[in-house]
């Protein structure tokens, strides 16, 4: 059984003393009878209490009123008779907290209470929720279990403990019948789709809707390549090369943008060092101004840079946001990676170290080692010396930046990226044997 996520959904309709034997009730006020489902092998699970009475509480354990249930696939129509003034609450318990990473992919490692409608999703805080038109209810990373068409006075939510929020339904006053609809089952698009087109807004649900599209459209391109390839590490590797070959115009706009600017730092820097050297103050920031008119540049033309890099930003952001999330790379096994969704976990260090976690990841060394070999690599002939050696280290820096980002985040996430180093580091392989051949 993974880490009690058990796809079995188990509907008790029986006599109160069979219902006793499978789930045997917890006494106390605040533990009550567990006569309604239970998810995912005990993580989340409904129950129902009667606020400030534990005698009534206590009651409840040995007299359960019975449940009607129609499930179909993951959505499931419940019909349940409450003693009056009780509350239904939907509790997430500790094993529905995903298995922490460390670093930067705690992240990946929280459950949140949400409400979803026709707008997408939305985080919600501790009190009163407004029900009308919406799904209500908690999910993690991979999982969700959310209910809607709720028939109820109010509802609460109420988080005492870090990632376990509870949902507490209260029923009109006199009202014993309770009708709601109930989904619980993988944040997965078909899936979710096919239970209701509004669950899909659990995907992607911290984007821009322009940037979800376009999650969408790489989840989309995912899918068609594994149902050629077979293998969600190859896959991903493929789709990388599919990106790489679609992005060709915008690379190509970014690469003229940043040849111009070296082309024009080439031509000022050599002027604007030596009026740094001789001269100071207002007169130096004057005659440096007049070495940008003369030659008719902006003084902030290394922007173009800057614009030839943001121009592929938003796909770096769908990239990181679909293969972070993706189901489907759930428990995924690729080479010697035993989970996609996960780090590598290439070696167990003897050592647990802070933030890096107590394994070596190879992955992320992998492409830190491209990207410097790449960085080192690509330069351009126009550009002085001092200029070159100036780049390299800024994209040493950077190097070192995604390295840390990258170094705890899932193992999908990375094989991505490092393919797409090694594609950048093929463009350039004429320019590296030329290297090789001319050191003999």
């Amino acid at each position: 059984m993974k880490r009690g996520m058990l796809f079995v959904l188990i509907w008790l309709s029986v006599a109160p003393a069979i219902a006793q034997e499978v789930l045997p009730a917890t006494a106390g006020p605040d533990i009550v009878s567990d006569a309604l489902p239970v998810l995912f092998d005990g993580a989340v699970r409904f129950r129902w209490r009667v606020p400030g009475n534990e005698e009534a509480t206590a009651a409840l354990q040995n007299t359960m009123p019975p449940a009607a249930v129609a499930a179909d696939g993951h959505v499931t129509e419940v019909r349940l008779t409450v003693p009056d003034g009780a509350v239904i609450e939907l509790v997430s318990g500790k094993a529905f907290v995903p298995q922490p990473l460390p670093g930067f992919g705690a992240v990946y490692g929280q459950v949140w209470p949400i409400a979803v409608d026709a707008g997408g999703q939305q985080s919600l805080p501790d009190g009163n929720v407004e029900f009308a038109g919406r799904w209500v209810g908690v999910r993690n990373r991979f999982y969700a279990v959310v209910l809607s068409d709720m028939t109820a006075g109010q509802v609460l939510v109420k988080t005492e403990r870090d990632n376990e929020p509870r949902i507490s339904i209260v029923p009109v006053p006199g009202q014993t019948a309770v009708l709601f609809r109930l989904y619980a089952g993988p944040v997965e698009h078909n899936t979710l789709r096919t239970a209701d087109p509004v669950l899909t807004g659990l995907l992607f649900a911290s984007l821009w809707n322009w940037l979800r599209w376009l999650c969408f459209g790489m989840l989309w391109l995912l899918t068609a390549i594994h149902g050629v390839v077979g293998s969600t590490g190859w896959s991903i590797v493929v789709l990388s090369l599919a990106v790489k070959i679609l992005m060709t115009p915008l690379t190509k706009t970014a690469d003229r943008l940043q040849a111009s600017v070296n082309e024009a730092a080439a031509l000022l820097q050599p002027q604007i060092a030596a009026i740094k050297r001789d001269f100071g103050g207002e007169e130096a920031h004057n005659r440096i101004l007049a070495v940008y008119k003369k030659y008719g540049v902006h003084p902030l033309y290394t922007l173009r840079s800057l614009a030839g890099f943001l121009i592929q930003v938003p796909v770096f952001i769908a990239a990181f946001d679909m293969l972070g999330d993706n189901f489907a790379l759930h428990a995924a096994p690729f080479l010697w990676i035993a989970d996609l969704s996960r780090p590598d976990q290439w070696l167990a260090l003897p050592v647990t170290l802070p933030f890096f976690g107590g394994y070596l990841n190879l992955l992320p060394c992998l492409m830190t080692a491209l990207t410097l070999l790449t960085s080192w690599l690509q330069k351009d002939d126009a550009l002085t010396p001092e200029l070159i050696r100036r780049q390299r280290v800024r994209l040493f820096w950077m190097a070192g930046a995604f390295f840390l980002l990258f170094y705890t985040f899932p193992a999908g996430m990375v094989l991505y990226w490092t393919t797409n180093n090694a594609l950048a580091l093929a463009r350039l392989m004429p320019r590296l044997i030329g290297t090789m051949t001319a050191s003999r």
